[in-house]
C-alpha cells in the first residue's frame, strides 16, 4: 500500500501508542527525575549556601542570586531537551529491535507512508512533549520543596520561555531562518542515522557525524581559495544613532539554501531507506 488513508493513519496511530505507552510512562519518570536532581544541584549544592545569603545579604542580594541558580536550571534543562530529541530522532524505528517486532511492524496493515509518518510523530511531536513535560513537573517538585523549606518562590518555566522566544540570535527573520535551518540539519542527520543503521543507532550516527566533520574540516583546510575569504555576515556602523545594521552576504543565502535543501534530502532519503527495509537486514546496516 502506498496511498494515504487518514482514518486507517488515526487508527494506527492510536494503537502505536498504546503498544509504547509504558516506555513512554517510564521515560517521563526518569527524565522527571534527572531534571529534578539537576535543578537541586543548581539550587542547593552549587553556590552560596541558602542560609549564608539570608543571613548575610540583602534581600535585592538575595532574589538576584537566587534567580540566577534558577536560571541555570533553564540552560541545564535545555540542552537536556536538545539531547533528548536526538536520541528520539535516532530512535525512529526503536519497534523493531528484534526480528519478532520488525515482522509484525513491517507486516502491519498500513502504507509505507502512514507507518513513517507515525513513528516521525512519536519521534518528533511525542518527544518533545513528553520532555517539556518531565521539565515542568520537575519544576513544580523543586519550587514546592523551596516553599516547604521557607526559601523564596522563584518559577523555571517562564525563564524557558523568555530564553526560547527572546534570544537575540533570533533578531531578523535571516537569523530565525539560519537557526532553525541549523537546528533541523542536525536533527535530520540523526533522523537518517536512526534509519540507516539496526544497533546503537545514537552512538553510530554521532561518531559518523563526528568522523564526518574532521575529514571535511581537513579537506576545506587543504584548498587555497583564490577569492579570499567567504564573509557571510557583515556590519555598517552609524555613527549618529551609535548603532549596527546587520549586512547578508550572497554566500549567506546560498549555504542557507543548500542546508535547508539538505534538510528535506535527508528526510526524504530516511523515508526511501525505510521502504527498503526487510525483516532480515544487514547486521548493523537496515539494507
Amino acid at each position: 500500500m502506498n496511498n494515504f488513508n487518514f482514518n486507517r493513519f488515526s487508527q494506527a496511530l492510536k494503537c502505536q501508542f498504546m503498544v509504547t505507552r509504558k516506555t513512554w510512562i517510564r521515560l517521563f519518570g526518569i527524565y522527571t527525575l534527572v531534571l529534578f536532581m539537576a535543578n537541586l544541584f543548581f539550587t542547593r549544592v552549587q553556590g552560596f549556601a541558602y542560609s549564608h545569603m539570608v543571613e548575610h545579604w540583602t534581600m535585592d542580594e538575595l532574589i538576584r542570586t537566587y534567580n540566577q541558580h534558577v536560571q541555570q536550571t533553564v540552560y541545564f534543562g535545555t540542552v537536556f531537551f536538545s539531547i533528548v530529541m536526538l536520541f528520539f530522532a535516532s530512535s525512529l524505528f526503536s519497534q523493531m529491535k528484534d526480528t519478532r517486532s520488525r515482522s509484525a511492524y513491517l507486516l502491519w496493515p498500513v502504507s509505507h507512508l502512514e507507518k513513517y509518518v507515525i513513528s516521525l510523530l512519536h519521534s518528533i511531536v511525542l518527544g518533545a512533549v513528553l520532555t517539556i513535560a518531565a521539565y515542568v513537573l520537575a519544576d513544580v517538585l523543586r519550587v514546592f520543596i523551596d516553599w516547604v523549606t521557607g526559601r523564596i518562590i522563584v518559577w523555571g518555566v517562564p525563564k524557558l520561555a523568555s530564553t526560547i522566544s527572546l534570544n537575540s540570535a533570533f533578531d531578523g527573520w535571516q537569523m530565525v531562518w539560519m537557526s532553525f535551518a541549523w537546528l533541523l540539519y542536525i536533527h535530520s542527520l540523526y533522523i537518517v542515522g536512526g534509519t540507516l543503521f539496526r544497533r546503537h543507532q545514537f552512538l553510530m550516527t554521532s561518531a559518523s557525524i563526528v568522523v564526518a566533520s574532521i575529514l571535511l574540516t581537513t579537506i576545506v583546510n587543504q584548498i587555497t581559495w583564490s577569492g579570499g575569504d567567504f564573509d557571510f555576515i557583515t556590519s555598517t556602523y552609524d555613527r549618529k544613532t551609535q548603532t549596527y545594521t546587520q549586512i547578508f552576504c550572497p554566500a549567506f543565502y546560498i549555504i542557507n539554501t543548500v542546508v535547508s535543501l539538505l534538510v528535506v534530502f535527508h528526510y526524504w532519503a530516511s523515508y526511501k531507506l525505510f521502504t527498503r527495509m526487510q525483516v532480515i537486514n544487514n547486521k548493523w546496516l537496515n539494507v
